[in-house]
């Protein structure tokens, strides 16, 4: 399926096309965001379950990463990213119409199994076509790039909840799926040619690929980096609603501001990763760097919290955490990947089946067992950054073997 205009690999329009196909997750999640309150409401149920839209969405996306990574190893990227996002469409109109709460919690599954192919494809394009330290760069441009999602979802969310009500939400992410199909298929060129690709798609294939690359040396410590980092970052997704909103009383305008904020300091932290890869830094040491203002940010939240200085004490010290972030996913994520150049797709699923299962229980346990409690969300943002600074130093210790030969 050859592209009818592609852009040129590693040219601005490539690398905005794919920050911008996978942008189409944090939408998903961050529009819905000021909608979790109401929803619990409109459907008479716990603030937990409202939760579960947020939690089964990344439960689908992540488990259909690992199918959508290895189905682009062996058809190719452009056409397993392009169908993921008609089903995302599928999904999206189904939510908008959903009569109960199980219906939308099944649509939002749906919804996430169809975004799984747009970052699983992503990363593998940037890995085809990259080595780890450009590969590392990139990825950090298109977090950037990434991030201004958040920084503008819950605000949109807000604004379309207050006008059309929450199903308006689900329909306008909808209408994004369509948008972001037509660019990816009129500009993503094809990054995996037929002579690198699988020799045939079974259940068997699909196992030996995913242990062949875990147990290649090199790759799991920087996932596991990745999958804490997230941990982090996704509890603060899903708790700072409940958090902000009826901890903090802040409307739900004023929420979307300072998620916003948040959303800003983790691309502040991806541009600067990318200006410190672009001037000779390793990824290894961004992993320390990274990690290190994770523990700082972690730290500074309890303290605050505990002191109950207010919202200063909560916020200031997640704009570090986030930053952090913004140094440490984008080269965790390449290390990981940089041993195992031939299952690029495997390898991009592998890291974010894992990653978004850290997310999805860290901020379902958030919510659960913290609610909106500043200091119960705090000890966990700051576990997190302890776990992903100890699996950095490990990492970044430990030299990459690259393996060659065929899946």
């Amino acid at each position: 399926m050859p592209a009818p205009h592609p852009s040129a690999v590693g040219s601005r329009r490539w690398i905005g096309t794919l920050a911008a196909v996978t942008a189409i997750v944090a939408l998903s999640i961050d529009m819905s965001l000021p909608a979790q309150p109401t929803l619990a409401r409109a459907f008479d149920v716990r603030g937990e379950t409202a939760q579960l839209t947020l939690t089964l969405f990344l439960i689908g996306f992540a488990c259909a990463q690992l199918v959508a990574g290895y189905l682009s190893d062996a058809w190719g990227r452009r056409r397993v990213m392009c169908g993921g996002l008609i089903l995302f469409v599928a999904g999206g109109v189904a939510c908008a119409v959903a009569p109960t709460i199980e219906v939308l919690l099944a649509s939002r599954v749906i919804q996430g199994i169809g975004a799984a192919g747009a970052p699983v494809v992503a990363r593998a394009m940037v890995r085809d076509t990259q080595p780890s330290q450009q590969a590392a760069r990139l990825l950090s441009t298109m977090l950037a790039a990434i991030a201004i999602a958040p920084m503008i979802a819950p605000l949109v969310g807000a604004g379309l909840l207050e006008v059309v009500g929450w199903r308006g939400i689900y329909a306008a992410l909808a209408a994004c799926g369509v948008v972001m199909l037509a660019v990816a298929y009129g500009t993503l060129p094809e990054t995996l040619p037929m002579e690198r690709r699988a020799a045939s798609v079974s259940v068997r294939g699909i196992a030996r690929s995913y242990v062949k690359f875990l147990a290649t040396p090199g790759t799991v410590l920087p996932m596991l980096v990745s999958c804490a980092a997230f941990a982090g970052q996704f509890g603060y997704i899903a708790d700072s609603p409940f958090v902000l909103v009826e901890g903090y009383g802040l409307s739900e305008q004023m929420f979307g501001v300072v998620f916003g904020a948040t959303a800003l300091a983790l691309m502040l932290g991806s541009i600067a990763g990318g200006r410190m890869l672009r001037a000779g830094r390793q990824p290894a040491t961004m992993l320390r760097i990274g990690t290190v203002l994770l523990l700082a940010g972690g730290a500074t939240v309890v303290l605050g919290t505990r002191a109950d200085i207010g919202l200063v004490g909560f916020v200031a010290p997640m704009l570090v955490y986030f930053f952090g972030i913004g140094l440490t996913s984008p080269s965790a994520t390449a290390l990981a990947m940089e041993p195992c150049p031939q299952l690029a797709g495997t390898a991009s699923a592998a890291i974010g089946f894992c990653t978004m299962t850290a997310g999805a229980f860290a901020g379902y346990q958030t919510t659960k067992l913290g609610g909106s409690s500043p200091d119960a969300f705090a000890i966990g943002a700051g576990a997190m950054a302890v776990v992903a600074a100890a699996l950095a130093w490990r990492a970044s210790r430990r030299p990459v073997r690259r393996i060659t030969g065929g899946a």
